[in-house]
């Protein structure tokens, strides 16, 4: 069965799961961004600290970048002491993980640029150098993945700025089947902009707070931007909930 379920872990993590493969993305972290949420570290986090449940034997861990609420070092290096993943995929941003023991591989790539980072059976993934979203951030290591798994197309975007007309190049020549992206994208006449551009079969919004993070109430302008933008976009779903996950 040509079955992938991908579950929502916090912010922008999620792991996907298909043909016995298991990708975890910028889902090892446990920062709390005011009016956003971590990764609930008394159950979740250490569920994957362990490879306990669903977290068992997690085959390649991906980060979009270094950002805290993307990435904890300290827990990734603890990660690796307990499991063995096949590889791991950050941005070298000037620090390295000493000692952190594993397969890792450090992405150094010009902006705009892309880079197969691995092609076996039935998966390929690849990334994407683009920009972070907001001006002052425009200098921080970046990139989206995009993950080929059974035959379908699924792209991470991270925290990418949507106002660049290099990504709408960039994205127009691919084929995505599931685009997964920030909830500003959905929020901005840009965003929305691109999302039809890419126009993939579903769509998924993260990078939201849990609900007793939500002090600036972005659940409720995100679920307002859905109702009022749902006949422009294509099919999509709000990742609200931490575990949620979707079967396709």
């Amino acid at each position: 069965m040509n079955e992938i379920t991908i579950t929502y872990i916090a912010n922008a993590g999620i792991l996907i799961c298909g043909a016995e493969k298991k990708i975890l993305i910028d889902g090892i972290h446990f920062f709390k961004p005011f009016g956003f949420s971590p990764v609930p570290a008394a159950t979740v986090l250490n569920h994957i600290l362990e490879g306990k449940g669903i977290y068992e034997d997690i085959d390649y861990l991906l980060f979009t970048h270094c950002h805290k609420d993307h990435l904890s070092k300290n827990k990734l290096t603890d990660y690796c002491l307990l499991n063995a993943p096949q590889m791991l995929v950050l941005p070298k941003d000037g620090s390295s993980l000493e000692n952190t023991k594993g397969n890792i591989t450090y992405l150094d790539m010009e902006l705009w640029t892309e880079k197969v980072i691995l092609e076996e059976n039935g998966l390929k993934m690849t990334a994407f150098k683009t920009m972070h979203d907001g001006k002052e951030y425009h200098d921080v290591a970046h990139y989206v993945y995009q993950i080929n798994l059974l035959e379908h197309n699924i792209l991470v975007m991270g925290d990418s700025d949507f106002r660049c007309s290099e990504l709408e190049t960039i994205l127009a020549s691919q084929r995505i089947d599931i685009l997964i992206v920030n909830w500003m994208f959905l929020n901005n006449r840009m965003g929305r902009a691109l999302i039809n551009i890419v126009n993939p079969k579903q769509l998924l919004i993260y990078h939201l707070p849990f609900e007793n993070d939500d002090i600036y109430n972005y659940i409720k302008i995100a679920k307002s931007d859905l109702k009022r933008y749902e006949s422009e976009i294509p099919k999509t779903k709000l990742f609200l909930n931490c575990e949620e996950f979707i079967k396709v």
